[in-house]
């Protein structure tokens, strides 16, 4: 009787503690995995003649809100103080014969970047022509990259960036 007795209560208590500890492990979010990527800038050929300045900042939790809400104009006028004090990598497109620049994932200002606890990256495009300042990406000259590898498809280490005069658009890759 005793052995009857055990045998379903055992049952039950293992079914309960597996969806318990289900529960507990599909409530978690993922842990955030951030990378390195190889990252790719090209102008559109239609901006072949035109002076393009690029801008790849780094930024962290703490100072994400105050870039993407940020004047773009402002940004790319002459001595404005946050593009002066910004942690960036500028790819200057002026008077090249290039259309191609890219950030190596091997470049040490991805080391920095991390021990600054950065978690995407802003490319800022100075394009040509009139362009009303908006906050985030519905700016055409600011790309939020996050850095977070789940954020992208599986085995991404390559972003590709196409900057137009509609905006940036980017394309991950494995290679």
């Amino acid at each position: 009787m005793n052995k009857r007795f055990n045998t379903p209560f055992l049952a039950a208590s293992v079914i309960i503690l597996g969806a318990i500890l289900a529960g507990c492990s599909s409530s978690k979010p993922d842990k955030p995995s951030y990378g390195k990527y190889d990252i790719t800038v090209t102008l559109d050929e239609s901006l072949k003649n035109s002076s393009v300045i690029v801008d790849v900042v780094g930024v962290n939790p703490s100072s994400s809100p105050r870039w993407e809400a940020y004047d773009m104009g402002k940004y790319w006028k002459d001595g404005d103080p946050l593009r002066h004090d910004a942690d960036k990598i500028t790819l200057n497109f002026v008077s090249v014969s290039t259309l191609t620049n890219t950030i190596t994932a091997k470049d040490p200002n991805w080391k920095k970047w991390k021990s600054e606890g950065v978690t995407d990256l802003m490319v800022l495009a100075d394009l040509p022509g009139p362009q009303a300042s908006r906050p985030g990406n519905e700016d055409a000259r600011r790309l939020i990259l996050p850095l977070d590898r789940h954020k992208w498809p599986s085995g991404t280490y390559h972003l590709t960036l196409l900057v137009q005069r509609s905006g940036i658009q980017v394309t991950p890759s494995r290679y």
